[in-house]
C-alpha cells in the first residue's frame, strides 16, 4: 500500500547486490534477499559474534534464496557458523528458511511465541478445516465458490515457501534485553501486521531493528484472515505507535523492506495519516453498502490476481473492522449469506 512521499534521511541510496552485503555498523551486516513476490526483497542481518553470528530474519525457501544464502555464508560470513537466529515475525518471507539454518548449524531459535505458534500453523498443510474455513470467509465477504475455490488453493502455494519450522523456540518478550552481536537490544513487541511482532532497539548505537512495522516508502499489510474474521488489527497498529515515542529522532531504522533511515517520528505522523484517509475513504465508499469485495476492488481498482485480491480483501476488513468496532459502520447478512456493510445513518 504506497503513502506519501516523505522526508526522510537515507544514509544509502541503494542496497547490496545479491550475495553481498553493507557494513551498518562494526559487526552489524545488511544484507538483501530476492522474494518471488511482487514485495521483491527483503532485508535481513548479520550480528557477529566472537564465536560466529546472529542472523535476524531468513528469507523464504525458493532456489534463488537459497543460492544467495551460500553465497553470503561462504562470503562475508566466511564460513563461520550461525549460533542464533531471530524471526521478528511469522510470515514466510521472515521466517521461511529459519529451520533450514536452526538444523543445518544446530543454532538457537529465538522469537516471540504467537509469531512461532502462527508460522507453524499457517506452514502445515493438514491443519484440520483450515481450507473449508477460508473458503467459507471468502464466500461470506463477496466471493462465488470457483473464484473461492481457486483462491484457497493458490494461497496454499506458500505453504511450500518455508522450511520446516521448528518444534521449539527461545522465547522473547516485549521489555526483554537480548544481547545479541556483543550489543543490549530492548525488544518492542508490537500488534497490527502480526501477532506478536518483535523490533530491537539498541540505545547505546542509535539502531532500531525494526522489521515489517515501521517501513520508509509503503505501509506493512495490517490485514484481516479467517481465523479471526472480527479482529482489529488497524486498531492494534495505530495503538502501538506509542511504544517508540522515546526512540531518539536521529535513531537508524533498519526496515526489512526498502532502504534503512531515520526520521521515525516524521514516518510514524505519515503512517497514521495515511490510515486516517483510508478510513476515511472507506467510510464515504460505504454510504453504498457493499460486501467486503465490492469495496476492495473500489479501495485497490487495480489489484489483479487472486494473490493479490486476497490481500486488498483483508485489508479491506482491517479498516472496516475498525470502523464496526467503533460503531461507525454497521453490518448484516443479506438473503443470500454474505456480509454487508454500510455507514451508520
Amino acid at each position: 500500500m504506497t503513502v506519501q512521499k516523505s522526508r526522510l534521511d537515507f544514509p544509502w541510496k541503494a542496497p547490496p547486490a545479491a550475495g553481498e552485503v553493507t557494513e551498518v555498523t562494526k559487526g552489524l551486516l545488511w544484507a538483501r534477499l530476492p522474494l518471488p513476490f511482487r514485495l521483491d526483497h527483503v532485508n535481513v542481518w548479520f550480528l557477529e559474534e566472537d564465536d560466529g553470528w546472529t542472523v535476524i530474519d531468513t528469507g523464504c525457501a525458493t532456489p534463488e534464496i537459497l543460492t544467495v544464502w551460500e553465497r553470503l555464508l561462504a562470503g562475508p560470513m566466511r564460513s563461520k557458523p550461525v549460533r542464533r537466529v531471530v524471526a521478528t515475525h511469522g510470515h514466510v518471507d521472515h521466517i521461511g528458511l529459519t529451520g533450514w539454518l536452526v538444523q543445518r548449524f544446530n543454532a538457537d531459535f529465538i522469537g516471540t511465541f504467537a509469531e512461532w505458534v502462527w508460522a507453524r500453523l499457517s506452514h502445515m498443510h493438514d491443519v484440520p478445516g483450515s481450507s473449508a474455513t477460508h473458503h467459507s470467509y471468502l464466500v461470506r465477504h463477496g466471493f462465488d465458490d470457483e473464484d473461492a475455490g481457486r483462491l484457497v488453493q493458490s494461497r496454499r502455494r506458500f505453504i511450500d515457501l518455508s522450511s520446516q519450522i521448528p518444534g521449539w523456540i527461545t522465547e522473547i518478550r516485549s521489555g526483554d534485553a537480548v544481547r545479541l552481536g556483543g550489543r543490549e537490544w530492548r525488544v518492542i513487541v508490537t500488534r497490527g501486521h502480526a501477532f506478536e511482532h518483535a523490533s530491537f532497539f539498541n540505545e547505546e548505537s542509535g539502531i532500531l531493528i525494526a522489521g515489517d512495522h515501521i517501513l520508509p516508502r509503503i505501509s506493512p499489510v495490517i490485514a484481516v484472515y479467517e481465523m479471526m474474521p472480527k479482529a482489529d488489527p488497524l486498531g492494534d497498529y495505530l495503538d502501538s505507535f506509542p511504544q517508540f515515542d522515546g526512540i531518539p529522532a536521529d535513531t537508524l531504522i533498519l526496515p526489512s523492506h526498502g532502504l534503512p533511515y531515520r526520521g521515525i517520528h516524521q514516518r510514524i505522523a505519515e503512517l497514521r495519516d495515511h490510515h486516517r484517509l483510508r478510513l476515511d475513504a472507506t467510510a464515504s465508499f460505504l454510504s453504498n453498502p457493499s460486501t467486503a469485495l465490492e469495496l476492495s476492488r473500489e479501495m485497490f481498482p487495480h489489484i489483479e490476481g487472486p494473490d493479490n485480491i486476497g490481500f486488498a480483501l483483508g485489508e479491506t476488513l482491517a479498516h472496516v473492522n475498525y470502523l464496526v468496532a467503533r460503531n461507525i459502520v454497521e453490518e448484516r447478512l443479506d438473503d443470500q449469506g454474505r456480509t454487508i456493510f454500510a455507514l451508520r445513518r
